[in-house]
């Protein structure tokens, strides 16, 4: 097994890791102090580091425009931080079946009808009680490629998308805007491809763009790489079916199979020690043996 990276202290509990290989909504940074000053330096790290392993692009610049007269913005929820990982590195993105859908939809209308309407996905983690990022869909959905990184084999399709803004912003940041094209509920409680208005949408950037925030999934980026080698291996090795006998009784256990050999012999027993005690008795085979034998079955009569 790999271990974690040299960046996980003890207290962060770096065991919660990578021999589990669930689905995780926060990585080791969830566990860490923020009012150390010695964390906040080793955020700062983390933050070159993780930038250098994606190519050092660049994001949460302070030139990002956040007013927009005509955008499109849609809510994203991830499984796992896994796949926004995957995402920033990769430059990709896929969604269910009827997601990829909708979205291809929004972006070729964008592009036919407004020509510089951004389409902007706002990421969230299930169960993460807060956003993790802002990406943009710069291109339509490929629905006949796939990829094999996400963590579970079940996304299919895909399309490129751009970070701007990536930084952990607390859901208590957005829980105020409410979406009337979602039942009045709050935008935290959106579901997957949830449309954001405009107003409500700009209104997001904004936070995005202005929230101080000290951790993001930068910080995690070696945790999540190591991760990834862990599942490609095991995704690589061969997967092996192991047939199990039937339970009959609770307190039983499987047995391994007879050989056809084996069970001729003990069938040849059994019908002799059948046959035995049944003409000490003076009555004929019983039904039960004559099937298992092959026999053919007698015209049964039942009082």
């Amino acid at each position: 097994m790999h271990s974690c990276s040299a960046n996980c202290t003890k207290s962060s509990s770096c065991t919660i890791a990578l021999d589990t290989l669930s689905e995780r909504n926060r990585g080791p940074r969830a566990f860490k102090p923020r009012s150390h000053a010695t964390e906040k330096a080793s955020v700062v790290d983390n933050h070159q580091k993780a930038l250098a392993d994606v190519h050092s692009e660049s994001y949460n610049q302070v030139d990002f425009a956040t007013d927009y007269k005509d955008a499109k913005f849609f809510v994203i929820k991830s499984y796992s931080e896994d796949n926004v990982h995957k995402s920033i590195k990769y430059g990709v993105w896929a969604s269910t079946p009827n997601g990829n859908k909708k979205l291809d939809a929004a972006y070729r209308e964008a592009k036919e009808n407004h020509g510089t309407c951004p389409i902007f996905l706002l990421f969230s983690v299930n169960a993460s009680a807060q956003f993790c990022g802002v990406a943009e869909m710069v291109g339509p959905v490929d629905f006949d490629k796939n990829v094999d990184f996400w963590q579970q084999d079940k996304w299919s399709g895909k399309f490129p998308v751009k970070w701007h803004i990536i930084k952990d912003v607390p859901n208590s940041q957005f829980r105020h805007i409410v979406l009337e094209n979602n039942d009045n509920k709050p935008v935290t409680n959106s579901r997957d491809t949830q449309e954001v208005e405009l107003e409500h949408g700009v209104e997001m950037l904004g936070i995005f763009k202005n929230f101080e925030s000290y951790s993001s999934i930068l910080d995690d980026f070696h945790f999540y790489e190591e991760r990834q080698k862990v599942m490609q291996v095991r995704k690589s090795r061969p997967q092996v079916r192991v047939a199990s006998a039937p339970v009959v009784g609770v307190n039983e256990r499987n047995l391994a199979p007879f050989s056809n050999d084996m069970i001729k012999k003990m069938s040849n027993s059994f019908a002799e020690a059948v046959s035995l005690k049944e003409n000490e008795r003076g009555h004929p085979r019983s039904h039960l043996l004559q099937d298992m034998m092959g026999a053919e079955p007698e015209k049964r009569s039942w009082q």
